[in-house]
Parts: C-alpha cells; sequence; structure tokens
C-alpha cells in the first residue's frame, strides 16, 4: 500500500509594507511609491492606494519591492495618507499600516507678478501655484491636464495694460482646471480671470476648462475686450456670476455648464446677446438666468430662447439711426427688476417682434414673488418701427410700476393679438396720440385702472376678440378728442367710458358708426356732438349712451349740429341720464337725423332739444319712447 500526500489549500495572506516615502516625509512633484511584500508561496501584485483611492498596480516587483508612480496634483500644504494592499495567487489579501505624508508648499511650479514674454504651461509641471495677482501682458498657453491653483484673493489679468492673450485649449479627456489654492476653498476664495481691455481677439480662448470657487472679482471669468471664445467649459461655485462680460469681451459661449453661483451664471450686455451659443446648461444658480444689465440695442438682433429667463436689471433701449429690429424667440422670458423697462423707438427708430405663435413670450418681473407692478413695462415711443414691430401670443405681467401702464404707447402705433396684460399696477395699455395697427384677440385683466386708455379718434383701432373684464376699472377709458376721419366703435365686453367731449367732424365729413351693443358712458360736462363745426355723420344701431352715473344730467347729451349729414340716424339705442348742459338729453340743431326705437329718458331738463330744424315735435314722440324727464320742463323742447 503506497500514501500519496496532497498539499493542503493556501490560505495564508502577504505580508506588505510601505517602504518610502516614510511616515511623515514631506514630498513635492511627481513621487514613487515602494512598497515590499512577500509571501509563503508568490505575491500576485500589490496595489496602491492614496487617500483610499487606488492610483494603480504592480505585479512585477524586483527583489520582492514593488512601485508605482504618484503623479497626481499635489496641492501645497495638504496631507495625504498612503496604503497598499498585496494579493497572492489564491487571492489572499493583506493591507499595509497607513503612511502618512505631507506636500511640501514649494511643490508645484510657482507663478506671481508679471508676465512680459510668451509662456506655456504644461501638464508636466503641475500644479500651477499662482501665489499673488498675476498680470499677463503677453501671450500665455495652458496645456491640457494642467491645473491651476491661485491664492486666496489673488486674480489672473490678461490685458489689463497691454495687449496680451490666454489660451487655454484642454480636451474632453484633459480638462484644464483653475481653481483654489485653499486646503477648503469655498465659492469667492480666489479673484477670477479678468480679460481686460488690452485682451486680444483669437488669443483668448477658454476650451475644456473648469473654473471654480472664485468670484471674489464679481465672476468666475470677467470679458472687458477680446471677444474670448468659450467652449465646453464647466464653471462652479462662484460667489458672483459665472461669465460676466460687456463691451466685446465675449465671442462665443457654447456648450458650458454652470453651477451654484450665488448671482446670475451669465452677466452680459443686450448686444452680447448673439455671442451665447447652443448647449449651455444652467443649475442650481441663484437666480438660473441670463442676466442683462441694461444698454442699447443698436444693431438688429435675435434673443434665443436659452431654456432660462433673460433677468434683465436695467432698461433696456431698442433704438439706434440703423433702425434695429430686436426679434424676441418663441418660448422667451423676459424677467425684469423693479426699476427696469423695455423702450422701443426712443429718439431713434426701432423696433420690437416677439411672436410667441410656438411658445408663448413672457414679459414678466425678476422678483421672486409675483405681484401688480413690480417692473416698469414696456414703453413705445414716437419712433417705434409701426410695420415691424409686434407682440403675438405674449404674456405681460404685473408691470406699470411708475409707469402710466403695462404698455404705453407715445405717438407710434403698433400691432398686437392673441397676447395677455395681467397684474398691471394701473392702466393696462395707455396709448398717448396713438392708436393700433392690429390689435385683435387680447386679454386685459386683473389691471388696478383701465384695461384701455385712448383718444376717441383711436378707439377705432380696438378690433375684436378681446376681453377686458376683471380690471378694479372695467372700461375703456377714452380721452376727449376730434375725430376727423371714417371710424367704427365695435362692441367690446366693456363700456367705454369718456373723460370728455367728442367732436365728429372735418372736411372728409368722416361717419362714426357706433356697432349693436356699444355702451358709452360720459363722464359730467361731457358730450357727443356730432357736426359741430365741420361736417360729419353719426350710425348709431342698438347702443346705449348714457352718464357715468345713473342721476338726471350725469352727462351733457347727444348733439346733431347744423353740420350733421343727411345719412345720420340713431336707431334702437337708449340715451340716458343726460341733460347736463340744459339742452335735454338730445340736441337736433339745424339738422333731419332719422330717429326711430330709442329711448331717451331720464333728463334733468328736457329729454329732446329741438331748433331749427324741419323735423317734426310729434313725429319724434310717435317714433321713439320719451319718459322721466325733469316735471318742471317739456318733454320737448322746440324752437323755431
Amino acid at each position: 500500500m503506497f500514501l500519496v500526500g496532497c498539499p493542503g489549500e493556501d490560505i495564508t495572506p502577504p505580508e506588505v509594507t510601505i517602504i518610502a516615502p516614510a511616515e511623515g516625509d514631506s514630498v513635492a512633484g511627481v513621487t514613487t511609491i515602494r512598497a515590499r511584500a512577500t509571501d509563503n508561496k508568490k505575491v500576485a501584485r500589490v496595489e496602491f492606494l492614496v487617500d483610499a483611492v487606488r492610483i494603480g498596480i504592480d505585479s512585477s516587483p524586483v527583489a520582492n519591492v514593488f512601485e508605482c508612480v504618484w503623479a497626481g496634483v499635489m496641492r501645497p500644504g495638504s496631507a495625504h495618507t498612503l496604503s497598499c494592499s498585496a494579493v497572492d495567487a489564491a487571492g489572499n489579501r493583506s493591507s499595509s499600516p497607513a503612511v502618512n505624508v505631507f506636500v511640501s508648499s514649494s511643490a508645484g511650479t510657482h507663478h506671481f507678478g508679471i508676465i512680459a514674454a510668451a509662456e506655456t504651461w504644461t501638464a508636466v509641471d503641475n500644479p500651477h501655484v499662482v501665489d499673488s495677482d498675476l498680470d499677463v501682458e503677453a501671450l500665455l498657453t495652458v496645456q491640457p491636464g494642467a491645473v491651476v491653483l491661485v491664492a486666496d484673493g489673488a486674480t489672473i489679468a490678461v490685458g489689463a495694460r497691454l495687449p496680451a492673450g490666454l489660451i487655454a485649449r484642454g480636451r474632453a479627456d484633459s480638462l484644464i482646471a483653475f481653481t483654489a489654492l485653499s486646503l477648503a476653498p469655498g465659492p469667492g476664495a480666489w479673484g477670477g480671470i479678468e480679460f481686460g481691455a488690452g485682451a486680444v481677439p483669437d488669443s483668448s480662448v477658454l476650451r475644456h476648462c473648469v473654473v471654480e470657487y472664485a468670484g471674489g472679482s464679481g465672476a468666475l471669468v470677467r470679458c472687458e475686450a477680446g471677444r474670448v471664445a468659450i467652449d465646453s467649459c464647466e464653471f462652479r461655485s462662484s460667489s458672483g456670476s459665472g461669465v460676466s462680460a460687456s463691451g466685446t469681451g465675449l465671442g462665443s459661449l457654447s456648450r458650458c455648464a454652470f453651477s451654484a453661483c450665488a448671482r446670475f451664471p451669465v452677466s452680459i450686455v443686450p448686444g452680447l446677446v448673439s455671442s451665447l451659443g447652443t448647449g449651455n446648461t444652467f443649475t442650481d444658480n441663484s437666480p438660473n438666468a441670463v442676466e442683462l444689465a441694461g444698454g442699447r440695442v443698436a444693431g438688429s438682433d435675435t434673443w434665443p430662447n436659452l431654456g432660462v429667463p433673460y433677468g434683465i436689471t436695467g432698461t433696456v433701449t431698442v433704438a439706434d439711426t440703423a433702425n434695429p429690429l430686436l426679434s424676441i424667440a418663441p418660448g422667451c422670458s423676459l424677467l425684469f427688476a423693479d426699476s427696469a423697462k423695455l423702450r422701443v423707438g426712443l429718439g431713434r427708430p426701432g423696433g420690437l417682434f416677439a411672436d410667441g405663435t410656438y411658445g408663448r413670450i413672457v414679459f414678466g418681473p425678476l422678483a421672486d414673488a409675483p405681484g401688480p407692478g413690480r417692473w416698469r413695462g414696456i414703453e413705445f415711443w414716437e419712433q417705434a418701427d409701426s410695420i415691424r414691430t409686434l407682440l403675438d401670443y405674449c404674456d405681460v405681467e404685473d408691470a406699470g410700476a411708475g409707469n402710466p401702464a403695462a404698455i404705453t404707447c407715445y405717438s407710434a402705433p403698433i400691432r398686437m393679438a392673441n397676447t395677455r396684460i395681467t397684474g398691471s399696477a394701473g392702466t393696462g395699455i395707455h396709448c398717448q396720440s396713438t392708436g393700433f395697427t392690429q390689435f385683435e384677440n387680447n386679454t386685459i385683466t386683473g389691471c388696478a385702472g383701465f384695461p384701455i386708455r385712448i383718444a376717441a379718434r383711436h378707439v377705432s383701432t380696438i378690433g375684436g376678440g378681446n376681453s377686458f373684464a376683471g380690471n378694479t376699472l372695467d372700461a375703456i377709458e377714452v380721452d376727449g378728442d376730434t375725430i376727423a376721419g371714417n371710424a367704427q366703435y365695435r362692441r367690446q365686453d366693456v363700456p367705454y367710458l369718456v373723460q370728455g367731449t367728442i367732436e365728429v367732424g372735418s372736411a372728409l365729413e368722416p361717419t362714426l358708426v357706433i356697432q349693436s351693443g356699444v355702451e358709452l358712458r360720459f363722464v359730467p360736462g361731457a358730450a357727443l356732438a356730432i357736426g359741430r363745426t365741420a361736417r360729419a355723420n353719426l350710425q348709431a344701431d342698438s347702443a346705449t349712451f348714457t352718464g357715468d352715473e345713473s342721476q338726471p344730467g350725469a352727462w351733457d347729451g347727444l348733439e346733431l349740429r347744423r353740420y350733421t349729414g343727411s345719412t345720420s340716424r340713431v336707431e334702437d339705442c337708449r340715451l340716458l341720464y343726460g341733460g347736463g348742459a340744459g339742452y335735454g338729453i338730445l340736441l337736433i340743431d339745424s339738422c333731419l337725423p332719422v330717429l326711430a326705437g330709442n329711448e331717451i329718458a331720464f333728463s334733468s331738463n328736457y329729454c329732446a332739444f329741438m331748433r331749427n330744424t324741419d323735423l317734426d315735435p310729434d313725429s319724434l314722440r310717435g317714433d321713439n319712447w320719451l319718459h322721466d324727464w325733469d316735471p318742471s320742463f317739456d318733454d320737448i323742447y322746440d324752437e323755431p
């Protein structure tokens, strides 16, 4: 009998110890970590860790010594824990005792003062430490993988005094980092990167970069000049904005990610909006909006839908000798600070084209809490381009603070359709010496004043399909005026409140048509005077003419004067509560209109006052219903 013995299972783990660096050593730059590992059979490999993160593996020892190059970025003054784990062929594993090392304060490549000649910063020389303010007065090139650590309060200024450039072109797999030197950085730890007046276009580039923990100068990156090209970068943890630009500072901004900025992630002036490209994302900023600091739109431009609102913190004026047209893309939101407003055509020509057919466009307040009158509003001035200006499928919300209305038109008619005006601190729309080239299917509600204020001659420019209910004063406010051309008052869902006498007449012999169902209310002393000084006609069918208050003499009345044409007719209407001028509710003077089916009642004196007319009083009584006049007067006064 032969007995054959088989070896038992290997359950003995290897032994491993770090032999370099030693406990408490100071390191700088590229460091080789060495470990001695032994086993009862064979060590298969040793895994090396820095701060519990594996940085490499060695399976080819020399005399039981395994090595790994630690080439990561070493922040000067930082402490790190080194360890390793040995594994044998049977899979037995053991770990070494930890070794604590410190990075020398002199580690890396240090920069300060002035860069007066061209330099290139490479990843091999990481980290690049900016010890204090750095003025770049030549071309500085930063290569992929470079890490730039900036001391607390320091700023990298490019072209502050002399022509200079910064070209930092990383790669998707090898980013360039601009970050804080501090071991426990927070937003605003350093100033940021500034492209000054001497920044050179085509030599000012940030691509595949990370910029973080700055903003002490107001932004992570500030661009005053240089038409800086920014692409595929990350901007985060700013105590101010992410990127701010003015003048000619920004050339393009695309495919960038902004997060955790204490102010607007992007802050620019109106003339730089066209530099904003696609693919930018905005997360957890305060607020998530692109700031427009106010200024003039001097050339035609389109503001694209960025996926976040525009936060407008200063007044924007669209006007210049070139007659610029500002177009707002569908789906955009323009949110205004309390003192800001949008002005079009002030002093110079300009136009606003906001067509939200494929995505409503919002003009509203930047305030956190909505409410009436949170910003100034939109103003169309005397040189606003009436042909190209359009508001279609727009929302104008909570405007009118310190302005006559949410929308004010000064001498320039505009086109408006399918638009909602809500929450005005006063009137919805105030037209001064103008009307509209188009106005239909609009809604004005929730305003503290009237939905519209407009002069009598321009009332006919208010089209159909509108809704004006739900305001504090549910009426269209009409200023007394002279109507010199043909006009039509259409039925709306609220009455017209006439604040002064309306005169109708001119050499053109205009006709005023009052549509069926219209109600005109007149304040004390006001009247509707047809043909008093020039030829005119009135055609009113099933309309109501009354006072603003339901009491006799609340307004003067309807006056059909000597130049009233023979085609004038008032049929099936109600004429109520007039007589304030002593001529009854209806004055017929030296003319022969058609009057039939009307109710004429509640006069403070006569129902009708007739003089120098061939109209028969009995016919007037028979064809109309006269009642409730002052009993001390006759129903009709007939003066030959």
